[in-house]
């Protein structure tokens, strides 16, 4: 009995909840008072014990027990006909009392019997308690109504049948139906509504017929910017057999995941630094990750060789060189925090748990995590993903402040925050889990630098046939019939194609690349009231010794300040001479600062020299002397950004987190977009994604579908 329970649909007790009225309307309106009482109350109190004995009890079943001991305490054992005479009334009247009462205390009354059909993790969701309170208020709505008939029928008895019990029994049995469909009904509903908001551009993707294009200046896909996100995307494409083009304006492609030399001479030697425009520390690179996947897919995961990257931490007071598992971290700080050691562990396992949920099933989405795309996969999720639907929405920070007491240890998890924006609390806990791989699966640097990501990617493209511009600024999306249809280079050559992918900064794609003039006003509002990101002030120094430091050390001082001290030739030594070093300061630049530096200003080689020495004096806090040894020297401020990365304001993580990013198909038809602007964010593992979903989005199956020209 109690297995054959177990699987009973929740809503399908709301009907066994009204088994005792059910008894007890059907003897009382053949004048069984005593019968109908005693009926009532024994199956009430039956019902309860069921609950008792499986500790879940039920709002309403309570209160009908509560109803049918009054009434027999006062009709049978008392004798007093109030209750058979205000009887209608008096059920409406409960009934509606336990409805509204329940929906006013926040915990419908339905809520309790859907949560035997859904995982605990539902059960704090929105839309499942919107679905209940919705259920619930009908419930009172058909209560009241009854209610309303009883004192009806007190002035009108010769209709007291219809009033009493045809109606009353009516509405009920419309309930019970209501509360059995609407459940599976409603969430699906919202569901799909949610995912049209976030998908709300849904043209035809291109049918690629048998040809390929035959003029040199037509291809089937070209993507603008040569990011990783955007080189992603083309490389894929091109595998599968679609000819190709991308457009840079840089003289280097990769985007942030440039590397660049400087030669210097001194005492006659030559001497070579390596140094990288952004990219120190890569992630996704686990048995699930999307970078790993990618590689895989492309069958180049043996052209690159990656060494893991050390993390070190220095805090006011606290410095610690970050172990090679997440275990022996979790030891590190419990030895420093002990009164946090319990939290510390849970803390641990519950962002490791998120971490994993994300890469679950990614071998279903191409090899990379994505939001769920049917209402049947979103209504799974907190099933499927218990533990990234626990903090999805959540602030990172107030995870952190559920976990723990002290605040030099949330100090020390607020670090890596700093790979995504200058403001931990636009984070959520579910955007920090990737960080988190660091510690659970490690990060690792490409030997030659990161410049050679970028280019093994290039290297694809190219061996099936496609082309990457340098040097070759887009100065307009060529827009055909509401459809892009290519792009004008700057020199005013046209390159046509099927489909364009936009890996450049999304305000710039919309507004100077496609043109007002080509996007829904709505849209255009959303771009520009778009807040990006914070910018970055780098020094690049060359210097004469190898400094006792980790790869990437990440400095903090009592007044606030942050410094990332980054030395990738302590992983690769191969990028500065022996017994050297090339380092690279960085520190973040708000985005209100950032937009005060511009090159053309008086002041701007002083100002730049001027920041670039307080860094190497911050610097100088680990590194003691560190000014005695530099070789070379050059700083780079948020304008250089912003003229080589072509970004707004010199952000270098796209859109600043916490706010809307326009879906990756945009308002004009086969026009994708990849890169940091889009779903789900900056960072080299992120812009995979972005260009991995924008391949598979525009041409997602190769073996069904058969490579040719756009139509």
């Amino acid at each position: 009995m109690k297995e054959m329970a177990l699987r009973l649909p929740g809503m399908v007790w709301i009907f066994f909840a009204f088994v005792p009225w059910i008894l007890y309307w059907a003897l009382s309106g053949l004048g069984l008072w005593t019968a109908a009482i005693t009926a009532g109350l024994a199956s009430a109190l039956a019902l309860n014990a069921l609950r008792l004995a499986r500790r879940q009890g039920k709002t309403m079943e309570l209160v009908t027990l509560g109803f049918f001991a009054a009434h027999f305490a006062a009709t049978v054992v008392l004798g007093s006909p109030f209750f058979k005479v205000y009887d209608a009334v008096l059920v409406g009247a409960t009934l509606a009392a336990m409805a509204w009462g329940t929906l006013l205390a926040g915990s419908p009354f339905t809520h309790q019997y859907a949560r035997e059909d859904w995982p605990r993790e539902n059960w704090r969701h929105p839309l499942f308690y919107r679905t209940n309170a919705l259920i619930t208020a009908v419930w009172g709505a058909i209560f009241t109504f009854n209610a309303a008939l009883g004192v009806l029928a007190l002035a009108w008895p010769e209709a007291r049948l219809w009033l009493t019990v045809a109606v009353p029994n009516a509405a009920i049995g419309a309930g019970i139906a209501f509360s059995l469909f609407f459940p599976s009904w409603y969430p699906k509903h919202i569901l799909a509504r949610e995912i049209a908001v976030r998908e709300p551009y849904r043209w035809p993707d291109p049918v690629f017929g048998p040809a390929r294009p035959a003029g040199e200046a037509e291809h089937d896909v070209i993507v603008v910017g040569a990011g990783i996100g955007g080189l992603t995307a083309e490389a894929l494409l091109a595998q599968r057999g679609l000819k190709v083009l991308v457009a840079e304006q840089h003289h280097r492609l990769g985007g942030f995941c440039t590397s660049w030399e400087r030669h210097v001479r001194r005492d006659g030697e030559r001497l070579r630094y390596v140094f990288d425009a952004g990219v120190h520390d890569v992630s996704g690179l686990g048995p699930r990750g999307p970078v790993t996947n990618l590689l895989r897919r492309l069958e180049i995961g043996d052209r690159l060789e990656w060494r893991r990257v050390g993390h070190e931490y220095v805090l006011p007071g606290f410095r610690l060189k970050v172990p090679g598992t997440a275990e022996e971290l979790v030891r590190a700080l419990q030895a420093r925090f002990p009164a946090e050691r319990e939290a510390i562990a849970a803390f641990f396992a519950e962002m490791e748990g998120v971490y994993r949920d994300l890469y679950a099933g990614v071998e279903r989405t191409g090899g990379v995590p994505c939001p769920p795309r049917t209402p049947g996969e979103m209504l799974a999720y907190p099933r499927t993903h218990p533990y990234a639907f626990r903090w999805m929405d959540l602030p990172y920070t107030v995870m952190l402040e559920r976990f723990f007491q002290d605040a030099s240890l949330k100090r020390f998890l607020l670090l890596l925050t700093g790979y995504l924006s200058d403001r931990p609390e636009t984070l959520t806990a579910a955007q920090m889990a990737p960080l988190f791989g660091y510690y659970f699966d490690g990060g690792c640097y490409p030997v030659g630098g990161s410049q050679a990501l970028a280019d093994v990617l290039a290297d694809v493209i190219e061996a099936h046939g496609g082309r990457v511009l340098l040097r070759a600024p887009v100065e307009r999306t060529l827009i055909e019939g509401g459809r892009a249809a290519g792009v004008i280079l700057a020199g005013r050559q046209v390159y046509r194609a099927g489909a364009v992918i936009s890996n450049a900064d999304v305000r710039k794609t919309f507004l100077e690349l496609v043109g007002r003039e080509h996007l829904p006003t709505d849209f255009v509002r959303r771009i520009e009231d778009l807040e990006f990101s914070t910018s970055a002030f780098a020094v690049f120094l060359g210097v004469d010794f190898v400094p006792d430091l980790e790869p990437v050390t990440l400095v903090h001082t009592e007044d606030g300040r942050g410094l990332g001290i980054m030395t990738p030739s302590r992983v690769d030594p191969g990028l500065a001479p022996p017994g050297h070093a090339a380092i690279t300061l960085l520190t973040l630049v708000p985005r209100a600062k950032a937009t005060t530096w511009d090159r053309r200003m008086p002041d701007y080689a002083r100002r730049k020299r001027e920041f670039g020495d307080t860094l190497i004096t911050l610097a100088e806090l680990v590194l003691p002397g560190l000014r005695e040894h530099i070789v070379f020297l050059e700083e780079v401020s948020p304008a250089t950004f912003a003229r080589y990365a072509w970004t707004t304001g010199g952000a270098i993580y796209g859109p600043a987190a916490g706010q809307w990013r326009p879906p990756a198909k945009s308002p004009v038809e086969r026009l994708y977009l990849a890169g940091a602007g889009v779903f789900p964010g900056a960072g080299i593992e992120a812009v995979v994604i972005s260009g991995t979903l924008a391949a598979d989005a525009l041409y997602p199956d190769v073996r069904a579908r058969t490579p040719g020209t756009g139509t």
